[in-house]
Protein backbone atom coordinates (compact mmCIF):
# COMPACT_ATOMS: atom_id res chain seq x y z
CA UNK A 1 0.00 0.00 0.00
CA UNK A 2 2.80 2.32 0.73
CA UNK A 3 4.29 1.64 -2.78
CA UNK A 4 1.16 2.67 -4.52
CA UNK A 5 1.07 5.80 -2.34
CA UNK A 6 4.43 6.77 -3.44
CA UNK A 7 4.23 5.77 -6.96
CA UNK A 8 0.67 7.99 -7.06
CA UNK A 9 2.23 10.75 -5.48
CA UNK A 10 5.12 10.42 -7.81
CA UNK A 11 3.07 10.46 -10.66
CA UNK A 12 0.92 13.12 -9.00
CA UNK A 13 3.85 15.44 -8.79
CA UNK A 14 5.15 14.71 -12.38
CA UNK A 15 1.86 15.81 -13.73
CA UNK A 16 1.84 18.70 -11.63
CA UNK A 17 5.27 20.10 -13.25
CA UNK A 18 4.53 19.27 -16.73
CA UNK A 19 1.58 21.42 -16.39
CA UNK A 20 3.41 24.23 -15.19
CA UNK A 21 6.22 23.54 -17.72
CA UNK A 22 3.41 23.94 -20.25
CA UNK A 23 1.51 26.95 -19.10
CA UNK A 24 4.86 28.92 -18.52
CA UNK A 25 6.06 27.79 -22.36
CA UNK A 26 2.19 29.08 -23.42
CA UNK A 27 2.79 32.72 -21.70
CA UNK A 28 6.16 32.99 -22.62
CA UNK A 29 5.25 32.31 -26.84
CA UNK A 30 5.62 34.77 -29.08
CA UNK A 31 3.71 35.60 -32.14
CA UNK A 32 4.88 34.70 -35.46
CA UNK A 33 4.28 35.93 -39.04
CA UNK A 34 1.83 33.68 -39.94
CA UNK A 35 1.71 34.95 -43.87
CA UNK A 36 2.69 38.10 -45.93
CA UNK A 37 2.27 39.37 -49.17
CA UNK A 38 4.14 39.02 -51.22
CA UNK A 39 4.73 35.74 -49.87
CA UNK A 40 7.57 34.34 -47.94
CA UNK A 41 9.88 33.47 -50.60
CA UNK A 42 8.30 34.34 -53.07
CA UNK A 43 8.94 35.19 -56.44
CA UNK A 44 6.62 37.87 -58.07
CA UNK A 45 6.31 38.66 -62.08
CA UNK A 46 5.57 42.49 -60.87
CA UNK A 47 6.26 44.97 -58.22
CA UNK A 48 3.65 44.85 -54.84
CA UNK A 49 1.90 47.98 -54.00
CA UNK A 50 1.72 47.10 -50.49
CA UNK A 51 3.87 44.84 -48.15
CA UNK A 52 0.89 43.01 -45.97
CA UNK A 53 1.92 41.23 -42.37
CA UNK A 54 -0.14 38.96 -40.98
CA UNK A 55 0.35 37.91 -37.43
CA UNK A 56 -0.99 35.36 -35.14
CA UNK A 57 -2.24 37.54 -32.30
CA UNK A 58 -2.57 41.63 -32.19
CA UNK A 59 0.33 43.35 -31.72
CA UNK A 60 1.94 46.56 -32.38
CA UNK A 61 4.03 46.81 -35.61
CA UNK A 62 7.31 48.89 -33.85
CA UNK A 63 9.15 49.24 -36.81
CA UNK A 64 9.31 47.72 -40.82
CA UNK A 65 12.40 47.90 -43.02
CA UNK A 66 12.41 47.02 -46.74
CA UNK A 67 15.89 46.23 -48.03
CA UNK A 68 17.86 45.30 -51.30
CA UNK A 69 20.07 42.60 -52.10
CA UNK A 70 22.81 44.31 -50.67
CA UNK A 71 20.90 44.90 -47.77
CA UNK A 72 20.50 48.88 -48.37
CA UNK A 73 17.42 50.20 -46.34
CA UNK A 74 14.92 51.47 -48.90
CA UNK A 75 12.52 53.78 -47.40
CA UNK A 76 9.01 53.28 -46.75
CA UNK A 77 6.70 55.78 -45.64
CA UNK A 78 5.43 54.41 -42.29
CA UNK A 79 4.46 55.55 -39.43
CA UNK A 80 4.11 53.52 -36.21
CA UNK A 81 0.73 53.83 -34.57
CA UNK A 82 -0.16 52.29 -31.14
CA UNK A 83 -3.08 50.47 -32.62
CA UNK A 84 -3.00 46.29 -31.83
CA UNK A 85 -3.99 44.51 -34.73
CA UNK A 86 -3.00 41.50 -36.86
CA UNK A 87 -2.50 42.71 -39.98
CA UNK A 88 -0.42 45.82 -41.35
CA UNK A 89 -0.42 47.53 -45.01
CA UNK A 90 2.91 48.97 -45.66
CA UNK A 91 3.14 50.96 -48.74
CA UNK A 92 6.33 50.38 -51.18
CA UNK A 93 7.78 52.79 -53.67
CA UNK A 94 8.63 51.61 -56.64
CA UNK A 95 11.42 49.39 -56.95
CA UNK A 96 13.52 47.54 -59.52
CA UNK A 97 13.82 43.60 -60.01
CA UNK A 98 15.69 41.88 -57.69
CA UNK A 99 15.56 40.29 -54.23
CA UNK A 100 14.18 41.86 -51.22
CA UNK A 101 14.54 41.44 -47.47
CA UNK A 102 11.67 42.52 -45.28
CA UNK A 103 12.48 43.32 -41.43
CA UNK A 104 9.96 44.04 -39.15
CA UNK A 105 9.74 44.68 -35.20
CA UNK A 106 6.25 44.13 -33.17
CA UNK A 107 5.95 44.10 -29.49
CA UNK A 108 3.08 42.03 -28.30
CA UNK A 109 0.39 42.45 -25.84
CA UNK A 110 3.21 41.16 -23.26
CA UNK A 111 5.45 44.12 -23.82
CA UNK A 112 7.86 41.76 -25.06
CA UNK A 113 9.47 42.72 -29.04
CA UNK A 114 9.96 40.33 -31.55
CA UNK A 115 11.89 40.42 -34.78
CA UNK A 116 11.77 38.57 -37.87
CA UNK A 117 12.59 39.25 -41.30
CA UNK A 118 11.80 37.35 -44.85
CA UNK A 119 12.77 37.29 -48.20
CA UNK A 120 10.63 37.87 -51.59
CA UNK A 121 11.85 38.63 -55.76
CA UNK A 122 10.72 40.83 -57.82
CA UNK A 123 11.27 39.09 -61.43
CA UNK A 124 10.00 42.03 -63.66
CA UNK A 125 9.07 45.84 -63.09
CA UNK A 126 6.52 47.23 -65.46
Amino acid sequence: MKIFKNKMSALRNTLVGATLIVTASSAFAHVKLESAIPAINASVASQPKNITLNFGEEVMLMNVKLLDAQRKDIPLNYQITHDMKKSFDVAVPKLKKGKYTVVWTTMGTDGHNMNGEYNFTIKSVK
